[in-house]
């Protein structure tokens, strides 16, 4: 009896994973990101990377030293 009861706990553990893990990768319905991704350009304008009709290529700088 304590066997099969394990068994069940397992299983349950681990179908509550797998439907946990589906739900934090699943997407909208749109497949769309939900907000507004924008970043400060070098000429202090306001630039989105959401919607764009051209691939945009980023480059961060750090300063090591």
């Amino acid at each position: 009896m304590k066997n099969w009861m394990k068994r069940r706990s397992l299983l349950l553990l681990i179908v509550a994973a797998i439907a946990l893990m589906l739900q934090a990768c699943g997407t909208e319905e749109d497949g769309e990101p939900s907000g507004e991704l924008s970043l400060i350009n070098e000429d202090n304008q306001e630039v989105s990377l959401t919607n764009k009709d051209r691939a945009t290529v980023l480059f961060h700088f750090t300063e090591v030293g």
